[in-house]
Order: structure tokens, then sequence, then C-alpha cells
């Protein structure tokens, strides 16, 4: 399913380094699960969360059996587009994620090159995916309202200066990179950005296409990963 800012297109590089920095039988910890493209890609045992509770909602709901529809009509879209309040209907976040121009939150109704509604695409994509996330455990909640300690943490939050959306759309960036400091002294923290302060070391680059554009090429920006170097 399509996310704003996820990673579909180097989720594979990411997992391939993260899980050449795993210690032996540490649980993976995605606080910012988003698409859950990287998560996929993961193996052992996975925590993922997010601050949006209906989009955890949906995939709970999805590893219980829950099916999703193969159309979405405008009218129904609109009527999750326009409930302010985030809730633990799954329906919410596959229509505001799933049926929403790329893949955005606060995007518009989006159809796919047949003027169709997006929502049996997203379906597809969806089903596809659920055998990959079966097991994982997932949890409604805020970055910071999370302790973990001894696991492997990938953070793929808002990037700064960018379209902010979800439960996001005020990110305190200091506070984030204040809790990853404190986050780094008891796990292995991995985060997605272009750039850190400069107290965190890059450790890997993927050159990755930049949102959605009408032309025919796309500008390529390079995603980075970083780890805290002052411990």
């Amino acid at each position: 399913m399509r996310y704003l800012g996820g990673k579909s297109k180097i989720r594979k590089q990411i997992a391939s380094f993260l899980e050449s920095v795993r210690k032996p039988g540490q649980t993976y910890f995605e606080p910012f699960v988003g698409g859950a493209w990287v998560l996929q890609e993961m193996s052992g045992s996975r925590i993922a969360s997010d601050g949006n509770k209906s989009l955890i909602a949906m995939y709970k709901a999805l590893q219980d059996g829950w099916v999703p529809p193969d159309f979405v009509s405008e009218e129904e879209w609109r009527k999750h587009r326009q409930n302010a309040a985030v809730t633990k209907d799954p329906m919410q976040a596959f229509c505001r994620f799933g049926c929403g121009f790329g893949g955005d939150w606060m995007g518009g109704y989006a159809r796919s090159a047949g003027k169709d509604c997006y929502a049996k695409t997203s379906k597809k994509s969806l089903l596809k995916q659920l055998p990959l996330i079966k097991d994982v455990d997932f949890r409604y909640g805020l970055f910071h309202e999370h302790n973990p300690k001894g696991m492997l943490v990938y953070c793929d939050p808002p990037y700064e200066g960018t379209t902010q959306y979800g439960a996001f759309k005020s990110f305190d960036h200091t506070f984030f990179w204040n809790t990853m400091r404190e986050w780094s002294k008891k796990n292995t923290v991995i985060i997605s950005e272009y750039k850190a302060p400069e107290d965190f070391k890059c450790v890997a680059g993927f050159n990755s296409q930049m949102g959605m554009t009408t032309g025919k090429e796309r500008p390529v920006r390079v995603e980075r990963l970083f780890m805290y170097n002052g411990i």
C-alpha cells in the first residue's frame, strides 16, 4: 500500500544493512512503521508501532482476517477524510492512505489510470504483504512512549523540512534526536534521514527518487542511515 515517505524502493537495501548490524537474538523494533516496507524484509522477533492508531488497527485487523474492499466511493473516502479524529477503525487508514493520492493521509481521492478508485490496488498490495508481517507484534503509541532495551531499533521519522502528516503534523525534531541519543545507550539504533546532527554519523546511503511529479524524470536524493556517535 502506498504510504507517503515509505521505503518501498530501497527496503531491501535498508533491511540488508540492518541485519548486518543486528546482534544474535536481538528483537527488531520499528516505532514509525508507516507502510511496513522495511519491516516486511526483517526476520526474527519483530515489534512495530506507530502514532496513528487507525494504521495499527488496520494491520491488526489484517492479521485477524479482515479483507479490505475492492472499491471505496469518493463519498465514503470523504467521510473518513473529514473526520478530524484518528480512530481505531481500520477503514480510516485504508481510505486515507490506501485510497489517498500518493499514500498521503491529507491527500486527495486517488484514481488509477482507468479512473477507478485505488482501493483494489491497495488491497492487493496489503494481502501480498500480509504473510510477511503475520507474526509482527503491532502496538499503538508515539515513539517517545516506548522504552526499548537491548533491541535493534530502526526509525524512519518525518524528515525535517518535508511534508508532515498523520500523527506528526508538528513533529519536534530536537526532541526526537535527544530521544535517539538516550535510546542508543541501551540499543542499536539506526535512523533514516537526509541529514542529522553532528554527533550522528552516516553509516550507509541509498539513492531514491523524490515524490510524485508530472515529468518523466524525478529528482534523486540520497537517503542516509545514521547512528549516534557520542556514546
